[in-house]
């Protein structure tokens, strides 16, 4: 009994130091409102390029061991406003999966997927990247969700492979808190 009185005392100290966190009319997130329950240890910045709402850093100044967790959401072209009974079909039945990784450099482990009732992709794959004289190889972990007329991208860039397996568990746990209020009301 003294056992499960500390494990239940404990519990809130165990939480991963997790805080929900609220975008509501946010002028970036072009109308779309959600809950993200931020990850532990990750600092919060707001992007800076127009559809990047945030970036989740750590080992902000390292480049080698740098992980960004970003969300960017960008208003679908009128040919892809589809029905979510169209995504769905174009997605999980039809060729969608792979005409919407095709652009992407080494992707793997593409697949179908749905988060609080709306349809996706998720995939990983990897990029060649520079900035200035500096080049590196990133490593990344994609989710994009059709919502409402647009789409929501969460992405995870790491520097080696190791690195996106090792926080693979982070991100989806940052995934699956998401919650998209409005379509409750």
């Amino acid at each position: 009994m003294k056992k499960l009185l500390l494990i239940l005392l404990c519990l809130p100290i165990i939480g991963f130091g997790q805080e929900t966190f609220n975008v509501i009319n946010n002028s970036k997130s072009k109308g779309l409102n959600f809950t993200i329950t931020e990850p532990a240890g990750f600092e919060r910045v707001d992007g800076k390029r127009p559809n990047i709402l945030y970036n989740w850093l750590k080992n902000r100044g390292n480049f080698t061991n740098r992980i960004t967790i970003s969300i960017s959401i960008a208003e679908l072209p009128d040919e892809m406003k589809l029905t979510k009974e169209e995504w769905i079909q174009y997605l999980k039945f039809d060729s969608g999966v792979k005409d919407l990784t095709s652009g992407a450099n080494n992707v793997n482990q593409e697949k179908y997927i749905v988060l609080e009732s709306y349809p996706g992709i998720m995939f990983n794959s990897t990029q060649q990247t520079q900035r200035i004289d500096y080049e590196r190889k990133t490593y990344n972990k994609t989710v994009f969700l059709f919502v409402e007329g647009r789409g929501l991208t969460i992405n995870m860039s790491v520097s080696t492979e190791s690195s996106l397996k090792i926080n693979e568990e982070i991100f989806m746990s940052m995934i699956n808190s998401i919650i998209f209020p409005d379509q409750y009301n």
